[in-house]
């Protein structure tokens, strides 16, 4: 795939914010892939443009957006501020069903400032559900205030991605690690079967919240050929869970540029690759 413009690919994972460039009329290559410290450990500075943290990360933005004349903003945004939801199709289909559902999901917030948007799954008799208070956002789109485009992706879209990009066919699972979150998603013959987040106060309690999470997600026990892991912790994350996934899966943790599939001049690097993995993906760039 040829790309004609330049594009800026961003992820946050606790105090680290970091980045990746595409490198224009080049398949599947990156010019740049980096990393910014702040001194804060805040998953939520992405999201309040009140703070000092925030003016620190829109500095950043707008220097790597003049230094590589960045035409398009993809930023990877932490699932604890959305909402994530199978619906049958019925009621997706009856708009008086639709609304009240919503509410019921989103209660004592503004409809006006209530964002739905709809996913196809493998089971055409249901859609995910994705929901976002627009007011959690407004601080995001400041970054963009001199770009032309800006897309903010939810974790379980990096699946949908990796698609486009690596053409993986059979099934596959994505597992994004937070610091007190981890994000499912489930893919197969190309379509997303399902995706969940859950939250933990402690990272031992993982068995815990995947078996009870199983229990209604039977797609997080199904056959996945290939378990890609990215985010931080995800050797802990991997080290804890890998008895619960199915044995026949092939799990690779995203740390480096040949498992990414990706090309770029700078073969080492000072962290760890599969924190940047979301960047990485989003700087592709795939429609």
């Amino acid at each position: 795939m040829e790309q004609q413009h330049t594009t800026l690919g961003l992820c946050l994972f606790n105090n680290q914010l970091y980045y990746a460039i595409n490198q224009p009329d080049a398949s599947n290559a990156l010019a740049r892939i980096g990393s910014f410290d702040f001194d804060i450990d805040s998953p939520g500075m992405l999201l309040d443009p009140s703070s000092k943290h925030f003016y620190g990360i829109k500095q950043t933005v707008s220097q790597l957006k003049s230094d590589h004349d960045i035409h398009h903003l993809r930023i990877h945004t932490p699932p604890e501020p959305e909402c994530w939801t199978s619906v049958p199709k019925i009621v997706h289909d009856n708009a008086d069903e639709r609304e009240h559902y919503i509410n019921i999901l989103m209660p004592g917030i503004d409809r006006s400032n209530i964002q739905p948007t709809w996913f196809n799954l493998s089971n055409q008799n249901y859609k995910l559900l994705r929901l976002r208070n627009r007011a959690n956002y407004r601080g995001v789109q400041e970054l963009a205030s001199d770009t032309s485009t800006i897309d903010l992706i939810s974790d379980f879209e990096i699946g949908g991605q990796w698609v486009q990009h690596a053409e993986p066919g059979g099934s596959f699972m994505t597992v994004g690690c937070f610091r007190n979150c981890i994000a499912i998603s489930s893919f197969i013959l190309g379509k997303m079967r399902g995706a969940t987040f859950f939250t933990f106060d402690d990272i031992q309690d993982l068995p815990y919240f995947w078996l009870l999470h199983t229990k209604e997600l039977p797609w997080m026990n199904g056959l996945h050929e290939q378990i890609y892991v990215y985010g931080m912790q995800a050797f802990k994350v991997i080290e804890i869970l890998e008895s619960f996934w199915d044995e026949a899966g092939v799990i690779k943790k995203m740390n480096s540029l040949d498992k990414v599939q990706v090309s770029a001049d700078e073969k080492t690097y000072g962290f760890n690759l599969e924190k940047a993995f979301p960047a990485m993906i989003l700087a592709l760039d795939y429609d």
